[in-house]
């Protein structure tokens, strides 16, 4: 292929990036809909009581949504939730679900509030109660994300209403003070969704319930569906990371880009995935995206003024391992890809006031111990590599292991399917698979062009690419995509790619 044609295809998905860049600099772009979000929040408008044109449109695109079949838990969750969303008078039995993780155990008591809520058989409200006011303790969650707090006590609300218990004003209470003055619930439709349910049951007429039905109603799309958060600070962090060395991208996005997200630093010192400017306050710092933030930020003056206070926030919520969790939670476990995010971030910086070395060897030892990565936020083959490698060395056994394993499960159109089993290739999982075969130096001409020809093929006259499959974990199991950020990554790839020789030269002999 030659590089010219590479060359367009980049230039086109650049303009495409500029044509939606927002004028606070930001990138924010709303997530494709699907069942989860939707039958919550058509359930919650149905005990709210509200005008039938949100139940018809919402309803009437639940009806042809297809259920997420990339494990069985999500199908089957999947499919009950939209039958209960669509028949609330006859609401179906909960299905006896898969149970392998704790991730699934989370996403169950969810689907049993819901149940709970309908009324549906094999939901035991008593069971709900007692599993919701345990995970918040004496302390009443305290130790937990707003997020997941918001759940539990909407949970215990919900149980401790279908026992027949008089209402816990305490817990009420509590619920209101998580909700932000827009009404939402942590810049999340779900968590607002899933509260909206709650205190329409117990506090109906009160200005929380009033505000909570009104955002949910407010954030209903235009085609009748809600959509999981859109993450601007995230979003346009990666774009930064992804896009920067293009020179129309540089001298037209990244300064104002770089301003928004010097103005979205928390007063905590790292940043959260979701602006002010999105819904309420945004969201509470995260580890991952302060890490993906300092990376795009590196080099800059942006950077340069946001250091102190990164590194303050580095410090404290560094662990005794030298590790970083994503939040701040007691229900938190390690992510790969966020340590590897921290670490590069640190450096990127050329600081030495926070530790990362042994954050570093970490990274290793997990490779060694399992003989692969894993990362958390994106289910893309590559991912995990394109993330961890620059950290440990793109040079080393674990890098060229994982470019090994990528290189042996190339399509034969030329791409990397977004998940083993998926039917398709994805866009974002080849420029990414390519980002590791370059990077690391293994990989072959041939595959390399063979990429590289899907990724200009499969591109849209506007520029852009269809993603065939969700991507990105949210919650777990559950998948969702927000294809700006399959954007980014694949520009990122396509960089590579028209960087390579073999992209040239194998155009020669190309049938």
């Amino acid at each position: 292929m030659p590089a010219r044609e590479a060359r367009r295809c980049l230039d086109r998905a650049v303009a495409a990036c500029l044509e939606s860049q927002r004028l606070n600099g930001s990138w924010a772009t709303p997530a494709r809909p699907r069942i989860l979000e939707n039958a919550l929040a058509a359930l919650a408008l149905t005990k709210a009581e509200c005008g039938s044109p949100h139940h018809d449109r919402v309803r009437a695109w639940l009806r042809q949504a297809e259920p997420q079949r990339h494990d069985a838990f999500t199908a089957a969750a999947d499919a009950w939730l939209r039958a209960l969303a669509l028949d609330v008078t006859n609401p179906p039995p909960l299905p006896v679900f898969p149970r392998d993780s704790a991730a699934y155990q989370r996403r169950l008591l969810l689907l049993r509030t819901l149940g709970v809520a309908a009324g549906a058989p094999g939901c035991s409200p008593y069971e709900l109660l007692d599993h919701a006011t345990k995970a918040l303790g004496h302390a009443g969650g305290t130790s937990l994300t707003g997020w997941h707090r918001a759940q539990f006590l909407s949970a215990a609300i919900i149980a401790g209403h279908a026992v027949g218990l008089p209402v816990d004003e305490g817990m009420v209470a509590a619920l209101a003070a998580e909700q932000a003055p827009d009404g939402s619930y942590h810049a999340m439709p779900l968590v607002t969704a899933m509260a909206c349910l709650a205190l329409t049951r117990v506090a109906p007429g009160r200005a929380a319930t009033q505000r909570c039905t009104a955002r949910l109603l407010a954030d209903q799309h235009a085609d009748g569906t809600w959509r999981f958060t859109t993450f601007d600070v995230w979003d346009t962090g990666l774009m930064v990371r992804c896009l920067r060395g293009h020179s129309a991208f540089d001298a037209l996005a990244r300064p104002g880009a770089l301003d928004f997200l010097a103005d979205s630093q928390s007063p905590q010192g790292g940043w959260g995935s979701v602006s002010s400017a999105i819904a309420g306050s945004g969201l509470d710092c995260d580890a991952d995206t302060t890490g993906n933030t300092l990376l795009a930020l590196a080099g800059t003056e942006q950077g340069r003024r946001a250091w102190p206070a990164v590194a303050v926030y580095a410090r404290e919520t560094q662990d005794a391992r030298g590790l970083w969790t994503t939040w701040r939670s007691s229900r938190d476990t390690l992510a790969q890809d966020t340590v590897a995010h921290m670490v590069g971030g640190m450096r990127a910086h050329g600081c030495d006031e926070v530790d990362v070395r042994r954050a570093a060897h970490w990274l290793h030892q997990q490779h060694r111990g399992a003989g692969r990565w894993t990362a958390d936020w994106y289910v893309f083959p590559g991912y995990p590599a394109a993330e961890i490698a620059p950290v440990v060395g793109w040079s080393t056994a674990a890098a060229r292991s994982e470019a090994r394993t990528l290189a042996a499960t190339q399509n034969r159109d030329g791409g990397w399917p977004a998940y083993p089993g998926a039917s398709s290739s994805s866009p974002a999982a080849t420029a990414l698979a390519a980002t590791v075969l370059i990077r690391s130096r293994t990989s072959t001409p041939q595959a390399l062009a063979r990429a590289a020809r899907f990724l200009v093929e499969t591109q849209r006259n506007d520029g852009t690419w269809d993603e065939p499959d969700p991507f990105m974990s949210g919650p777990r199991p559950f998948l969702t995509d927000v294809l700006a950020q399959a954007h980014a990554l694949t520009c990122r790839g396509l960089m590579d790619l028209m960087r390579h020789p073999a992209v040239a030269r194998s155009s020669r002999s190309a049938p």
